[in-house]
């Protein structure tokens, strides 16, 4: 359900279906269309953020917020399952080759059957 909803979003705001060369992509400068793109994007390719999450060690929800908030461990990950870089993805988020402005650390997973707070006691 949700990739046809996706898919009715691209053609709404014409995105085109050819995955790997960028001359084609037309990456949306607005935070709300650019992260239902990059989702569609990531669907297309067979990948998900749950699963780009589970591989990098962090929250769903870390990886969701890179999507809107800088994040410079996250930011070339995302960009780098879509075949781009960072600075391609998110152009606002950098002055030249420089990284601008503040970024938030990734909120990472605990370990398997260790919670945040028995982490807390062994550190």
């Amino acid at each position: 359900m949700l990739f046809f909803a996706l898919h009715k979003f691209a053609y709404a705001i014409n995105i085109p279906d050819m995955a790997n060369d960028k001359t084609t992509l037309d990456i949306p400068e607005n935070p709300a269309e650019r992260r239902a793109w990059v989702i569609y994007q990531l669907h297309i390719r067979g990948k998900s953020l749950r699963r780009l999450a589970a591989r990098e060690g962090v929250t769903k929800q870390a990886m969701s917020a890179a999507l809107v908030v800088p994040n410079s461990h996250l930011d070339p990950v995302i960009a780098a399952e879509i075949g781009l870089t960072a600075q391609e993805l998110f152009p606002e988020r950098f002055i030249g080759n420089e990284r601008r402005g503040q970024t938030r650390p990734a909120q990472r997973t605990p370990s398997a059957g260790q919670s945040q707070r028995q982490k807390g006691a062994v550190a």
